[in-house]
């Protein structure tokens, strides 16, 4: 549900300019026992006064948003033991990065 909605956010974030709309999800490993995955979109990026206050619960940039998703998100990765942050790429758009833990369990390879 994290992935879904970090996607339908970007594709919402491209819609409507003019230029090439391009989506880029890679994933890789991390930490041990971590899946880093960063999802790139070449939108407009997130204004540097919004990346304190967008996973906050009720702050939206959406003239219809509730303001609800991304805090859901990020709980949703915490409770689970990851991650979810933000920055702008450099010359792209926004980019979101979801870290996600699984625990390594002593004997079983990982």
């Amino acid at each position: 549900q994290v992935l879904v909605n970090l996607l339908i956010n970007a594709s919402q974030a491209m819609a409507g300019q003019d230029h090439a709309r391009q989506l880029q999800v890679d994933a890789r490993a991390g930490a041990p026992g971590e899946v880093v995955i960063n999802i790139t979109d070449s939108g407009p990026g997130i204004p540097e006064d919004h990346l304190d206050t967008l996973f906050k619960p009720f702050f939206t940039t959406k003239p219809q948003g509730m303001g609800m998703g991304l805090a859901i998100c990020r709980s949703t990765a915490e409770a689970h033991g990851g991650q979810l942050s933000v920055d702008n790429a450099p010359g792209r758009g926004a980019r979101f990065r979801l870290v996600l833990a699984t625990p390594i369990h002593e004997g079983v390879p990982s």
